[in-house]
């Protein structure tokens, strides 16, 4: 039983890591005008809804951004950068047979969940506070695919946490 549950929690992990790094480098918004018989879409960097600083692509062509952060971006990550690390620790920790968070584990654990749930969430709505922020119309928008896929990885993540958490934090009672 106790390796099903190291697995889950490197699983865990390495859901939030992809989710990680798909909000940093897939765009969490594009905008997409058909004129004619040609298409231009334009897109906005992750790096533009997490810090309000990054890209914007339009075709082959890339210019600076300088803008507004979307708030719920900027949360989902760091509420995943904090799931990931704790999730990393509590894979990490028992193999280095270091119980110096043993007592907290399943605490832990459940504090993992909540964000991971979270930042998925919050990354579900980056592109409503993305174009609330920037003053552009967010029905305009088509939210980045990365970003859907990223938040869904995130909820995933913190439901497969949730069994060591459980077990860490129910089955130590003494």
């Amino acid at each position: 039983m106790k390796k099903v549950l190291k697995f889950a929690g490197i699983i865990s992990a390495v859901l939030a890591l992809i989710g990680f790094v798909l909000l940093m480098v897939t765009p969490v918004a594009t905008f997409t005008v058909q004129i004619g018989g040609s298409k231009s879409v334009t897109a906005w960097d992750g790096m533009n809804a997490i810090f309000g600083v990054g890209s914007v692509r339009n075709g082959d062509n890339a210019s600076d951004f300088s803008g507004n952060l979307a708030w719920s971006g900027l949360l989902a990550w760091i509420f995943a950068l904090v799931a990931l690390l704790i999730l990393i620790a509590g894979v990490v920790l028992p193999l280095a047979k270091v119980t110096v968070l043993e007592k907290f584990a399943g605490i832990l654990n459940l504090v993992a969940v909540g964000l991971l749930v979270v930042a998925g969430i919050f990354a579900f709505i980056s592109k409503a506070t993305f174009a609330a922020a920037n003053d552009a119309d967010a029905g305009d928008l088509a939210i980045g695919a990365g970003w859907v896929i990223g938040g869904i990885l995130f909820i995933l993540g913190g439901a497969m946490a949730i069994a060591p958490a459980a077990v860490n934090f129910l089955g130590k009672k003494k």
